[in-house]
């Protein structure tokens, strides 16, 4: 009996020295920096972002040279739309930075845009996430964002800068940053007629916040509450 009790200890620790080993494998990679200014090449890993979003690289069109331009699909259903990374080095961890810095350029061709979100997914193309508004108006020319946000934020914390929460609390502020899942940019339009717009210098960094910057960062918890607005997203990726 103590034999077999024994040959079951080793096996079971050899079993769970397995197991770990596979959920370790299993772990989102570390986010890094990362840039795109399409001067070259084709879409370079970005796609599609809503099943009504066809992306190609524009040469002619930049800020300065060369963009990715997004053109609405009028199949129905409709939808806004977007264009994603699929590129590992902009999804997965991001707990390994104190504070991270996105930027990007946009320029609204054609359509009634209404809205301009930075978005990042959880996990995979299963779940929803977290997006931010960042635009509010939308004229004929290139128009620069961007969005600084900190992965150890409390949900509180990322909603009262600006963030929202699209699962209903299903994951949380921190989880996301622990496994995102292809950001996206995502132009939300008023109707269901034709849009084309261009995205160029898109940025991912990390950055050391200067403590008046985190001061401004972190307001106070209950300054702001958000109201997460409900619409078909047509995600494709």
């Amino acid at each position: 009996m103590r034999i077999g009790i024994g040959l079951c200890a080793r096996r079971f620790a050899v079993t769970g020295t397995a197991f770990g080993l596979a959920w370790m494998a299993t772990a989102a990679m570390a986010a890094v920096p990362y840039s795109e200014d399409w001067s070259a090449g084709n879409t370079n890993g970005w796609v599609q972002g809503t099943t009504s979003t066809t992306i190609v690289r524009d040469g002619g069109i930049g800020n300065p040279a060369g963009s990715i331009a997004l053109r609405r699909i009028l199949d129905a259903p409709i939808f806004d739309l977007g264009a994603t990374s699929d590129l590992p080095a902009v999804s997965g961890d991001y707990t390994g930075e104190p504070m991270w810095m996105v930027s990007y350029d946009v320029f609204y061709d054609i359509g009634n845009f209404t809205d301009g979100w930075y978005r990042m997914r959880y996990h995979d193309a299963t779940f929803d996430g977290w997006h931010k508004d960042v635009a509010d108006a939308f004229p004929n020319s290139w128009q620069s964002y961007s969005v600084m946000f900190d992965p150890s934020w409390t949900d509180a914390q990322a909603a009262a800068n600006g963030w929202v929460d699209e699962t209903g609390g299903t994951v949380s502020w921190q989880q996301l940053m622990g496994d995102v899942y292809h950001p996206e940019v995502r132009l939300v339009l008023g109707d269901d007629n034709s849009a084309i717009a261009y995205v160029d210098n898109f940025v991912l960094k990390a950055v050391v916040p200067e403590p008046a910057t985190v001061s401004l960062l972190l307001v106070a918890l209950g300054c702001a509450t958000l109201v997460p607005r409900r619409r078909g997203s047509g995600t494709a990726a």
